[in-house]
């Protein structure tokens, strides 16, 4: 048995919990550079604001109808959901934590959530609740797709009261019957149309067709979506690996000409992907620098630019990192383009156990007893304070770390910068914006 745990609105639910006055208030939170909208409060959802819509379609609207809007508060966001994950990892041993607000369960591993699967549930919830505050949906199942059926019917019908447990063979029928096969977990747009067109509009329907077919039709993905709704585990819990790619980037919000403003922006991206690197214990032995201007500029042709670095020695240090990022900026760079985007890109990861040391290192003098490089330790002991100080100090209102690098800019506001005039202040992650109890 798996269950599936789903925080709801999340991000709308982040901001609401430091604000008690936006208790049953509709809330929206726009995406990067104060664009479209991400997040939806349910009051929101009820006046009818759609996912993904640009925000200035609906400003108006939300003026009008007393709608709070928040741009993304992604410390708050990111502290939330390792809280939510850290109460999980108490209530059960195998966690997967599939996306930002959600997390798999396997309850095979938890044989007393097995004696009552419907008071588990409702167990979990309510601590989740009660430790976060962060409301959420529980479904549980026979397989992963089940349980995210499961959890698709605790949020849609409030007789459910928040956790659907399918392990009845009428009530997994019936839920089946009712929901359009587009809800279902694996069945993107495409799919939808294309499965409607042969006469499959329901969950149920898929389920009772033949899987070798829809194999044959639509794949060995859908294949396994159709033996999973039969109770046939196809998808196990997985085990966290680290990526073997880290891309750092983002649009601005405003064109970029100046060459300093657009190097202060690659150091940021660079320091971010670094801190990743570092966070999953892997070094890089590859950096790509890219930038752009916008494809949809009538006025000017498309430029896209991009340069590669190879380290001698594979790193994760920010400083050598950045070192190269400039150095790469300064060949590529031109200086008749206005640059929409830019962002780095992190290749050749592997271990950092796995590195070995330069044959050719200049100075020999450096190394001790153990063949270990001296000067290559104090540059990792000046990285694991700087990573320790912002983890423990955090970020500032502008989104950067308590200690960087001097080359992504010491300006309190950056020309680079996304926009983001409506961000809440980092209730959890920074000191300095702590919530006041008056």
């Amino acid at each position: 048995m798996y269950a599936l745990i789903d925080c709801n609105s999340f991000y709308a639910s982040c901001e609401k919990l430091f604000r008690p006055d936006l208790k049953d208030k509709p809330v929206v939170v726009l995406s990067n550079n104060d664009g479209c909208v991400v997040a939806r409060s349910p009051e929101a959802k009820l006046l009818g604001i759609k996912m993904g819509v640009p925000y200035f379609q609906v400003k108006d609207f939300c003026i009008k109808n007393n709608i709070t809007v928040f741009s993304s508060n992604y410390a708050l966001y990111a502290d939330m959901s390792q809280r939510v994950m850290n109460t999980l990892e108490t209530l059960c041993p195998t966690v997967e934590v599939y996306s930002i607000d959600e997390a798999f369960l396997y309850l095979a591993d938890y044989p007393v959530a097995l004696q009552d699967l419907s008071a588990y549930g409702h167990k979990l919830k309510a601590i989740v609740e009660m430790h976060t505050g962060i409301p959420v949906g529980v479904g549980i199942g026979t397989t992963k797709t089940m349980a995210k059926l499961a959890n698709h019917a605790a949020k849609t019908y409030p007789a459910t009261k928040g956790v659907c447990v399918l392990d009845n063979i009428r009530w997994i029928r019936r839920i089946m019957q009712i929901t359009g096969v587009g809800e279902l977990w694996g069945v993107g747009r495409r799919y939808k149309v294309r499965l409607n067109e042969i006469g499959i509009h329901t969950v149920y329907q898929l389920a009772i067709c033949e899987p070798a077919k829809i194999r044959q039709h639509f794949g060995v993905v859908l294949e396994r979506t159709c033996l999973e709704l039969n109770g046939q585990s196809c998808l196990g819990i997985e085990s966290i690996e680290p990526k073997k790619q880290i891309i750092s980037s983002r649009s601005f919000s405003e064109r970029i000409t100046d060459q300093q403003a657009l190097s202060e922006s690659i150091c940021a991206h660079v320091a971010k992907a670094a801190s990743k690197l570092r966070k999953q214990d892997s070094v890089c032995a590859y950096i790509t620098v890219f930038a752009k201007n916008s494809p949809f500029s009538k006025n000017e042709p498309y430029v896209f630019i991009s340069g590669d670095y190879q380290f001698i020695t594979l790193t994760a240090d920010t400083r050598v990192m950045v070192t190269a990022a400039r150095q790469v900026l300064k060949v590529i760079y031109r200086e008749d383009v206005r640059y929409a985007k830019a962002g780095v890109m992190l290749l050749g990861i592997c271990q950092h156990d796995e590195v070995q040391l330069d044959l050719f290192a200049e100075d020999k003098s450096d190394h001790n007893d153990n063949g270990q490089d001296e000067s290559i330790k104090k540059r990792t002991e000046v990285i694991a304070i700087m990573d320790a100080l912002n983890k423990k100090y955090g970020q500032n209102s502008h989104q950067q770390s308590a200690v960087f690098i001097a080359s992504e800019g010491i300006k309190d506001k950056q020309s680079w910068e996304m926009s983001c005039n409506m961000l809440s202040p980092c209730y959890t992650t920074n000191i300095n914006q702590l919530p006041k109890v008056h």
